[in-house]
């Protein structure tokens, strides 16, 4: 689909959904969003309605939309009463959409159409000599589209602070880490239109971080894209499969586990049978039982060194288009592993991919996760710090949330290992805990609990006392 020409039918029904529901997106769109703009007959007529409706009682029409319905219809053969009756029925059956992206998505549509028709007319006035009426006529053109998606935030014309309202807009909450002691502080979570880097050793946990991140997002009836260029497909779902269920990938089933208290000390250590994923009746009674959360989750595997970022643009387009899906989280796992150029202009690639990464985040109100690997020198180094970034510095700064991850040899063994808040734009960061992990059933946090991080030099940088502390997620004013 060319995003610039074309809008899909999925945005299209949001976009009426919307006008038939929420009065303040009918209000913004009502001067901006002529009914001739959309490709389906039934389409343009119910939003005929729901303009015809605001423009009399300054509302959405709700659930008076049967009654202005029912007086349209009259007249009009069986055959036409139905099409409009099953239209509306699905509608019904959509998630609620995200009001801003929705706008966003058709404010293109419109500028491009009506940079189409003015197009043609300006090459006519001006072989016509009417070169003021031309002038006139693309300027007209540069103000088509939704006001709220062209001019921003209009400061004193607010009634509630945007960052307050959470409901439907660009910040709102989607998942947690999933790790208590950083969720704690990390009070804000992920939220829509977030860039977050997992930053980790070779074969450090980075893809098992994501799959738990994943299961976070599915569990709260969200839409993950998950896209790997390292792991296959069959494995990223076995994964899945392992964390939603507790499930092992080898052996009989039967799995060592821990319980473990609130400072990391081992209580106990037994032997439970936890099932296999090898099981096909256990694995699809996991999926079966979860699917009542009402989340929904695409793998997508490109072979290492093929996918850029237009492609994966061109997929979301793909599955906005034809398959109706339109993720809340899209994990990319990971930047490095994509189709890169060699030498030295690799650096300013991965930068630029970081930031375009951003872009898509913040343009489709999604949240986007990707991981890095650190430098060479960190492997066993405890705490890994911002200088561990291999490449390029800069991935920090494109980033809204940048987690570290790492472990010791000996960790690795005792399935131990640290996570420290490396960056963070909107709160506190510099904090971390020690994590249980158990791979072998798929949990990448089995149990977390603070602990004191010293810096090079020997001196404590956080103390425990500080990690209890929740008004140091809050950033200064001042």
């Amino acid at each position: 689909m060319n995003r610039d020409s074309s809008v899909s039918q999925r945005v299209q029904d949001a976009f009426v959904f919307l006008s038939i529901t929420d009065v303040k997106f009918i209000s913004m769109v009502r001067a901006a969003i002529k009914p001739k703009y959309f490709s389906s007959r039934i389409t343009e007529d119910i939003v005929k309605i729901c303009y015809s409706y605001y423009d009399q009682f300054a509302a959405a029409p709700g659930n008076h939309l049967h009654d202005e319905l029912v007086r349209f219809l009259d007249g009009k053969d069986d055959e036409i009463k139905r099409l409009y009756v099953e239209y509306l029925t699905r509608l019904q059956t959509i998630d609620p959409p995200n009001q801003d992206y929705v706008a966003s998505r058709i404010n293109e549509f419109v500028k491009a159409r009506e940079f189409e028709d003015a197009a043609i007319k300006f090459v006519k006035l001006t072989k016509d000599g009417e070169f003021e009426s031309a002038k006139q006529l693309m300027y007209d053109a540069l103000k088509s589209g939704i006001q709220k998606a062209e001019i921003g935030t209009q400061y004193l014309k607010l009634e509630i602070p945007t960052y307050l309202i959470e409901s439907g807009e660009s910040n709102e909450y989607l998942i947690p880490l999933g790790i208590d002691t950083l969720d704690k502080r990390l009070v804000r979570g992920i939220r829509r239109t977030d860039f977050v880097v997992i930053l980790g050793n070779f074969k450090g946990g980075k893809s098992w971080f994501c799959s738990h991140l994943g299961v976070e997002a599915f569990i709260k009836g969200l839409k993950v894209l998950h896209i790997s260029h390292e792991n296959s497909a069959e494995d990223v779902e076995m994964r899945y499969d392992m964390t939603f269920g507790a499930l092992k990938s080898y052996g009989d089933g039967y799995a060592s586990i821990e319980e473990i208290d609130d400072e990391g000390r081992q209580i106990s250590k037994k032997i439970e049978c936890m099932g296999s994923v090898f099981d096909s009746g256990m694995a699809m009674g996991v999926r079966k039982k979860i699917a009542r959360f009402g989340g929904d989750l695409i793998i997508k595997k490109y072979p290492m060194g093929s996918c850029t970022i237009e492609e994966i643009v061109r997929y979301l387009d793909y599955l906005e288009t034809y398959v109706g899906f339109i993720p809340d989280l899209v994990i990319n796992d990971y930047v490095e592993k994509m189709r890169l150029s060699v030498g030295d202009s690799q650096r300013n690639e991965i930068n630029n991919i970081y930031i375009r990464s951003k872009g898509i985040a913040d343009e489709r109100k999604l949240a986007m996760i990707t991981v890095s690997q650190s430098t060479r020198n960190s492997q066993e180094r405890e705490f890994l710090g911002v200088r561990d970034f291999a490449e390029d510095i800069r991935k920090l700064g494109d980033v809204d949330l940048a987690v570290g991850i790492s472990r010791t040899k000996s960790q690795a063994d005792e399935n131990r290992m640290q996570a420290l808040i490396l960056a963070n734009r909107h709160g506190a960061m510099g904090f971390g805990c020690r994590i249980a992990n158990n791979f072998d059933i798929g949990q990448f946090c089995v149990k977390s609990w603070p602990v004191k991080i010293k810096e090079d030099d020997g001196s404590v940088r956080i103390t425990n006392d500080d990690l209890n502390r929740s008004d140091t997620s809050k950033p200064w004013v001042g």
